[in-house]
């Protein structure tokens, strides 16, 4: 619900930039550059990070089309709310909204 209320807000403040025909472009060195270290409580090494992102970001862009451009666009807005944005944060919210 929080994240459903932060979307709402930046839709209406404009904030929004709207997403083109493709998955977004993020940089997976910003989204993995606290990967292990202690305070993430992640534990898990920068090189497993940024293969998971690298995976991630081949999966959207192979099947970025067959998610509505709506659930795109909210998982888009949302993934980049706690931090830098992960492309492994937009896919788990795409699948998540598909298999409700």
């Amino acid at each position: 619900m929080i994240i459903a209320g932060f979307v709402a807000m930046s839709l209406s403040s404009g904030m929004v930039q709207p997403i083109a025909d493709g998955p977004p472009r993020f940089s997976i060195e910003q989204a993995c550059r606290h990967a292990g270290e202690p305070v993430t409580g992640v534990g898990r090494a920068n090189q497993a990070c940024r293969d998971d992102e690298s995976k991630a970001a081949a999966d959207l862009q192979q099947r970025w089309a067959k998610y509505p451009a709506a659930q795109r666009a909210t998982c888009v807005e949302g993934a980049g709310l706690g931090g830098p944005p992960s492309y492994v944060q937009v896919l788990t919210c795409l699948e998540m909204a598909t298999h409700k």
